[in-house]
């Protein structure tokens, strides 16, 4: 008979990895969602313009950024809330099913750097940073999610 297995204090701890990503979405996506056009570096490394020149060629573009600016908020606010629910209660509990979930965000991320990279690299350090504690989010508790299994003697 084999004694119970004891949680390491990292495997125990990384839901909260997700948690304060969802935590953080969540609390910069009213950025977004006041539909506040991005300041350049932005559009400068994409067209060369400012992005006040850009509104004075192109008459209406300011409302139609911050249209997306405020989907880019809503998308945020939802996902946020989403990870930190998840990762505050299943995948806290060790459910193999919330540790496949939580992949999305390595995925998203992932995206989004080959997004980055292909439009000038903006903010792309930060991408690359958060992708690792991610990783390490989904990986330090690995075991906790799939335990060694033992064979029946």
């Amino acid at each position: 008979m084999t004694a119970p297995r004891v949680e390491k204090a990292y495997e125990k701890h990384a839901w909260i990895i997700f948690f304060a990503i969802g935590l953080l979405a969540a609390i910069s996506s009213p950025i977004g969602l006041l539909g506040s056009p991005p300041n350049p570096p932005s559009p400068e490394s994409t067209t060369g313009l400012t992005l006040d020149e850009i509104a004075s060629r192109v008459p209406g573009i300011l409302v139609y950024i911050g249209g997306i600016a405020r989907q880019l908020g809503n998308f945020m606010l939802a996902t946020g809330v989403l990870l930190a629910g998840i990762a505050a209660v299943p995948y806290r509990r060790g459910e193999k099913w919330a540790w496949y979930i939580s992949w999305i965000f390595p995925v998203v991320l992932i995206i989004q750097i080959a997004n980055s990279l292909s439009t000038g690299g903006y903010l792309v350090e930060l991408d690359f940073a958060f992708l690792f504690v991610a990783l390490a989010g989904l990986f330090m508790p690995y075991r906790k999610f799939f335990p060694k299994r033992v064979a029946p003697c």
